[in-house]
């Protein structure tokens, strides 16, 4: 696939009809696969990711679970507001052309969703869908927003259409796993398959619940009802996480666009405030590293430590338990053998051989009867030994294992951490106090007092989304132990009727969906592995960083090794290096899609350093895909950058944003008129 150009008409900030080229265009030496789109933060680069992904998925774009009315409400706050126009604007457009070979042959597809408001909120929507020019003929239309699905299925777009937003989620330890899970399963279409397990489930609740009565019926249709209700605040909640981040993005970007204009002015007050800034960022990514390293220690093997006599008994007992078994083991081995002997000598062939006489035969047998009795006593060692654990010997020695590491090593680990937490904080504080108290000149006063306020919101909003962050994981454990509570009934209820024919085949069917999932699941995650890791060491100025990296099939947790084998906690990482890890996830990702979509990356350098950064510019971003479409602002790709992107770079785009609240797209970059004297025929 090959985007050729979007054309806007009254969405978001582009007023009338605007029409953006994004096709490669022909160069000396052939094409060059980058476009460039740059504008300033709230010039509408998003807008642009946004209009895409409605124009192919309507209301998917927003989500699975975004109801109609949802998506009616944003579709019309979509409609771009002149406040100078005398009558309201109440119709808007997005048309996306693009290139796609389906079945062997090329065509170019032209893909036409519009909408006009009736009210409110209320919207009328229309698509419209052209091959070469022609309606689609031989789709019926009311099924034309299903064929562009299956051109270009949703959860594979989301591997090649992301932002700076997507990046953070995979780099953050929190929700990594839970965002590879969903681009794994969505790269395999393993979603379709969740799906249908979901409704099989459903199937087999609902047919329950018409044998339910009585109490068990009122309890079920009142844990149901709870459900909703807690399912409805998750949502509300995941919003406000939402609102959040993107605020909290949005003032980094101002803080540092505040302290570079504070560095322009302050002259030495400015050097002075910028080290102690640069330290404070330091200390505060390696405090959060050690907080980290701290917390994962705490939820290991933390509570065996605290209870250190308690644990000691029971390695104790343990060992106790360990000894009898194996004294029991012996004991069986030995009477085993007692009874071979009694079998062949005293009574078998053997004492037929021999010629022995009866009396000698009752000795015999009189002696290994004592010595059986004997071996059956138990030592007088063990015979106060109670065994508690019914553990089998491999897990009883992991278990010991466990208890003498919660012992030795993790008390020892948990006061190191602790020490050099309270080292990084008192520094950190002795840094701000530095801060505090450095002059400030009348000329940087403004600047200062606006970095003061920015960092204050920052603060505040930080901590309102760990406690959103909190509240979403209390709902989700309610959201739980509801479900589980629903189960119980239902299995008390499916075991106490006899299971109907469609109930087993409906088991068997979920069954068979299970082992499906779990086999291509881990093929092609063996898969990621491997592409992934190539992806890091390409971009990574540490190439030997990490040597190794595993992804948990089950879980998608991904566990980094360093050059010695031994496992990388990620905690340990810079923020520059986990956003080159889900870089390379995202690549990785694409790569194993094996499809040809073009790329869109929207505010792509983040929190990177020079070497970092450069690497994107040389490495990633020209060998991504055969169309790459960047967004950026001018602090992220800066005049150096774009000579470094120019050799593969096509041409570029300036959204201008004007003061009465529109923004216009224009020919060029920032601080230059787009350049054509390259453009062959």
């Amino acid at each position: 696939m090959r985007i050729n150009q979007l054309t806007l008409r009254n969405f978001g900030l582009y007023r009338g009809e605007q029409t953006l080229s994004l096709k490669p265009r022909p160069k000396s030496g052939g094409l060059r696969p980058i476009v460039l789109i740059g504008g300033q933060n709230g010039a509408g680069k998003t807008t642009i990711l946004e209009a895409i992904r409605v124009c192919l998925y309507g209301r998917l774009a927003l989500g699975l679970r975004t109801s109609e009315a949802e998506y009616q409400s944003f579709l019309h706050d979509k409609i771009h507001r002149n406040k100078a126009a005398l009558i309201p604007i109440s119709y808007a457009s997005v048309a996306l052309e693009f290139e796609y070979a389906h079945g062997g042959v090329r065509s170019t597809y032209l893909v036409h969703r519009a909408w006009e408001s009736k009210g409110t909120a209320s919207v009328i929507e229309s698509l419209r869908v052209l091959r070469d020019g022609q309606p689609l003929a031989d789709v019926e239309s009311q099924f034309w927003s299903e064929f562009i699905r299956s051109l270009i299925p949703p959860g594979v777009s989301q591997l090649f259409f992301f932002d700076g937003e997507r990046i953070m989620r995979l780099a953050e330890e929190e929700t990594e796993a839970v965002t590879l899970g969903e681009s794994v399963k969505s790269l395999l279409g393993l979603d379709i398959v969740e799906r249908l397990q979901a409704d099989l489930d459903l199937y087999n609740s609902r047919y329950l619940k018409k044998t339910v009565t009585g109490a068990l019926a009122n309890r079920l249709q009142e844990l149901e009802s709870t459900d909703e209700k807690l399912q409805t605040e998750v949502r509300s909640v995941q919003t406000a996480e939402q609102s959040a981040t993107s605020r909290l993005a949005e003032l980094a970007d101002a803080i540092a666009q505040t302290e570079r204009q504070l560095a322009q002015r302050g002259e030495g007050l400015s050097a002075q405030r910028g080290k102690l800034r640069n330290r404070k960022v330091q200390l505060e990514e390696r405090r959060e590293q050690v907080e980290r390293a701290l917390r994962d220690e705490c939820e290991k093997i933390l509570p065996f430590a605290i209870c250190g006599a308690l644990s000691q008994k029971l390695v104790e007992q343990l060992r106790q338990e360990a000894a009898l078994e194996s004294w029991r083991a012996g004991r069986v081995e030995a009477q085993r053998a007692l009874d071979a002997v009694s079998s062949r000598v005293i009574n078998g062939e053997v004492a037929a051989r021999l010629g022995l006489a009866p009396k000698l035969r009752n000795a015999l047998a009189s002696e290994i009867a004592a010595l059986a009795t004997e071996l059956g006593t138990v030592p007088s060692a063990l015979a106060a030994i109670r065994p508690v654990h019914e553990f089998s010997e491999r897990v009883r020695h992991e278990a010991i294992q466990t208890l003498e590491s919660a012992l030795g090593e993790t008390p020892t680990r948990i006061a190191e951490l602790t020490k050099e937490l309270e080292a990084t904080i008192a520094e950190l504080r002795e840094v701000q106090e530095h801060l505090n108290r450095a002059p400030e000149a009348d000329e940087v006063a403004p600047f200062v007092k606006q970095l003061s306020l920015l960092q204050e919101e920052q603060a505040k909003l930080s901590l309102e989304l760990t406690l959103k962050s909190e509240d979403r994981s209390r709902l989700e454990k309610q959201v739980t132990i509801l479900a589980n509570e629903r189960a119980r009934i239902l299995k008390t209820q499916s075991e106490s009727h006899s299971v109907a024919r469609r109930l087993a085949l409906a088991a068997s069917a979920r069954k068979a969906l299970d082992e499906y999932l779990k086999r291509l699941t881990v093929a092609k995650v063996d898969e990621l592995e491997k592409v992934a890791l190539d992806c890091f060491q390409t971009l990574s100025r540490k190439s030997d960083l990490v040597q190794r990296l595993s992804i948990n099939p089950l879980t998608f947790e991904v566990t980094l090794f360093d050059r010695e084998h031994q496992r990388l906690p990620k905690a340990l990482l810079s923020a520059g290096e986990k956003q080159i890890y889900a870089v390379a996830l995202l690549w990785g990702l694409a790569r194993v899609s094996g499809r040809a979509l073009p790329m869109i990356i929207d505010t792509p350098l983040g929190r990177l350093d020079t070497v970092h950064r450069k690497h994107l510019l040389e490495r990633y971003f020209p060998a991504a895909s055969h169309q790459v479409i960047i967004l950026s602002t001018d602090t992220e790709i800066n005049a150096a950058y774009v000579e470094t992107l120019r050799p593969n770079m096509s041409h570029s785009l300036h959204l201008v944003n004007h003061s009465d609240g529109w923004t216009e797209a224009t020919p060029g970059y920032f601080w230059h008129q787009e350049e054509v004297a390259d453009v062959g025929a």
